[in-house]
């Protein structure tokens, strides 16, 4: 019998073997849980081994498989079984490597009015290598809410996230008790994966009411998180759970940057024996709109397009719509096309960002075995109804989002059209990490079989739901206040982004009709809704025009989808 840790009189040909199985025993507990369970119970039985049972008590873990291949070795019945067990601890170690991912979010990218125009890198690097979603929509069209959805996997009226603050539950205490236990990440880390999150995460994190930079969300296991709403100098971030306050040198500072270093520092510093999991979210292209000093003079001559819903007014629309001066003053214009030149120049970062990861993934060799995601939190406006510049609304313009994915299995340059939504991501992740999605409660549903049919087989939701809570101020806004209180974020000539009055939920259809519409819960009981082939830029509301029973449909489906969880939100036909 050999008992020797260095091997002192072993045969050479055991000793071998020992290393083998010692380098091999993590990677068998991962990929081969059986072949693991059942080494444990020959190494503790009694009957199998009832003259050294005393011995292997005393034993390491490691040592025990030493002493067990040892009399396994003994006899021509115990040499196979060893061969045959060894054989399939490679086979299987092989065979069961598990993907890495990378997720790539912005933060009020949009995808109609031109933002992905300044990504040439990103659309080369994931789009042409792989898949571009067409029709990619988010769950709510603002922050805190739609990365809620993201990392939750469900619609807003579950994860109960309402607004960007604390009272609308953003990033509360209710939120880390209820629904961080149970977000992707944690599904993620029980599969071994290492985790890496850098940027902004949620609009509240960190302030003393979210139990400030010390709590640390389930599944993480380096954490670089930006305290509070995005900026690109002059923050706080919380590493690890503790507070690291940053000024304004580009070098040391720049936002973006950093969350691209330390992921690069990540990635060198990660252990080869276990798949990893990277979300970076950079604050572009949100406000303040801080360029690094490179970019600062990019796009000099551009403006936002001027088609579309551009400078129109909302006669047909909701009250918050009805309500913004059109034709716009030159003074809104002149601030809107400094805006989107701005974002597009935070933008050119990001970009930059991408080539970076894609490149060290090369370096490392491993980017043939990750998947890479590419997408937003929400889209963005700059002048679409006479609104200068936000979110929020229920319009293409604000809801659509990017989505780019390249990785194993998906081919090359392709655009598909199935409809997908941010509450999809959470899944898709899990999908591609092996997690049985039979034991997730989510919203969503998988997108890995649209992109990579070859290796899953499902179907596409036929429609979908996009819901918002609307914000305003108990008091007048000051820039507006003959309109009195509800309001909120308001610009001069009485321009308001939002309103309690905003609050709708919209049934929007692809497969049966390219059609959009949605309720408001106001005063008015007002209805919006949409022929988006006929009139894809939304100016007409044909809600007194389209057939009554069309209308009833549309209302069943919402009323159905206003209520469904897990798994009901993907059977409703």
């Amino acid at each position: 019998m050999c008992l020797s840790s260095t091997g002192t009189g072993c045969p050479a040909s055991m000793l071998s073997v020992n290393q083998l199985m010692s380098n091999r025993l993590t990677e068998l507990e991962d990929s081969c849980p059986v072949w693991w369970l059942l080494i444990q119970v020959w190494t503790s039985s009694p009957v199998l081994f009832s003259d050294t049972t005393c011995v292997m008590d005393e034993l390491h873990t490691d040592r025990k498989f030493q002493v067990m291949f040892g009399l396994m070795a003994s006899s021509w019945i115990g040499h196979c079984l060893l061969v045959t067990l060894l054989t399939c601890t490679l086979r299987c170690s092989h065979s069961a490597k598990r993907n890495n991912i990378v997720l790539i979010l912005t933060d009020d990218q949009d995808v109609e009015m031109g933002g992905m125009t300044p990504m040439k890198k990103t659309k080369a690097l994931i789009g042409d290598a792989g898949v571009t979603f067409s029709n990619a929509f988010t769950a709510s069209p603002l922050c805190c809410p739609s990365r809620s959805s993201i990392l939750s996997g469900k619609y807003s009226h579950n994860h109960l996230v309402r607004n960007n603050s604390i009272s609308g539950n953003c990033s509360s205490v209710t939120w880390q008790k209820e629904v961080e236990p149970s977000a992707f990440p944690v599904f993620l880390s029980k599969m071994r994966y290492q985790t890496f999150y850098g940027g902004k995460y949620l609009n509240q994190y960190g302030s003393k009411e979210a139990g400030g930079v010390a709590h640390i969300p389930p599944g993480w296991d380096q954490w670089h998180a930006l305290v509070g709403n995005s900026q690109y100098y002059n923050y706080t971030l919380s590493v690890n759970g503790k507070e690291e306050k940053h000024g304004d040198n580009y070098a040391a500072d720049y936002l973006t940057d950093l969350v691209l270093n330390r992921s690069l520092h990540f990635l060198e510093e990660r252990s080869p024996n276990h798949p990893f999991f990277m979300m970076l979210c950079p604050p572009s292209p949100h406000s303040p709109w801080t360029a690094a000093p490179q970019y600062q003079k990019s796009f000099s001559d551009v403006k936002a397009p001027r088609d579309g819903s551009f400078n129109k007014p909302g006669k047909d629309k909701h009250w918050l719509l009805r309500q913004p001066v059109n034709p716009m003053p030159s003074s809104s214009i002149d601030y809107l096309d400094n805006a989107y030149r701005s974002r597009w120049r935070t933008l050119l970062s990001v970009d930059d960002m991408v080539e970076q990861v894609v490149k060290k993934l090369d370096s490392i060799k491993e980017l043939d075995n990750t998947y890479i995601i590419y997408t937003s939190d929400h889209g963005y406006h700059t002048g679409q109804f006479s609104l200068p510049i936000d979110k929020r609304q229920l319009y293409e313009f604000d809801i659509r989002i990017p989505l780019l994915v390249r990785g194993p299995g998906i081919k090359p340059n392709q655009t598909l059209q199935s409809p997908v939504m941010n509450i999809d991501l959470p899944l898709t992740i899990l999908d591609i990490a092996g997690v049985n999605l039979s034991t997730v409660n989510m919203d969503g549903q998988s997108f890995l079989p649209q992109m990579a049919p070859s290796l899953r087989n499902g179907t596409e939701r036929p429609f979908f739901l996009v819901e918002y809570t609307g914000e305003g101020y108990s008091s007048k806004d000051p820039s507006c206040p003959k309109l009195g209180p509800g309001l909120a974020h308001c610009f001069p000539d009485c321009v308001c982004e939002d309103a309690f009055n905003n609050t709708y939920a919209c049934v929007r259809t692809l497969k049966d009709g390219n059609m959009q519409y949605c309720e408001f819960a106001d005063n008015e009981s007002f209805v919006e809704m949409y022929n988006l082939t006929a009139d894809p830029h939304q100016l007409e509301n044909i809600v007194k025009k389209v057939d009554p029973s069309i209308l009833q449909i549309m209302n069943q489906r919402l009323i159905k989808l206003q209520s469904c969880m897990g798994d009901s939100c993907r059977s409703i036909k």
